[in-house]
């Protein structure tokens, strides 16, 4: 029975080490993320054309693909509810940044005021003013 009680608080005492060593990995994890997913918000949301959004949005599939590769199976089990809860608002942000650039991007709001009374021609001006319209 003693036997017993010390094999499990030899056991209990190394499993701890591994979480707090998971931990670790784990926070380190969270970095990685974290920063990664707020360079590349910048990134899309600054992107002067499709093709440089399209690139960014790459890279950064890629680099998180790598990040999470590079870490032990089940890492990201041992994140903490805020680690998580931080990591949703920023991936929700990079979203947000992605799909309202390539909205501006594809459909560019133009302002009324740039358009000069002198480019309508004298042909569109003359249609304009024939009794049929």
């Amino acid at each position: 029975m003693t036997t017993a009680a010390v094999a499990v608080a030899c056991l209990s005492g190394c499993m701890s080490d591994n979480k707090v060593k998971d931990r670790t990995e784990a926070r380190g994890l969270f970095r990685r993320i974290s920063s990664l997913t707020r360079v590349y918000t910048g990134k899309v949301a600054s992107a002067p054309d499709s093709a440089s959004w399209a690139q960014a949005c790459l890279e950064f599939e890629d680099s998180l693909e790598k990040i999470n590769f590079s870490v032990s199976p089940d890492t990201d089990l041992l994140l903490t509810e805020g680690q998580n809860d931080t990591i949703h608002n920023l991936t929700v942000k990079y979203i947000e940044a992605r799909d309202r650039r390539i909205q501006e991007i594809l459909h560019p709001v133009v302002p009324t005021d740039t358009v000069a009374a002198d480019s309508i021609t004298a042909s569109e001006a003359g249609a304009s003013r024939s009794p049929g319209n």
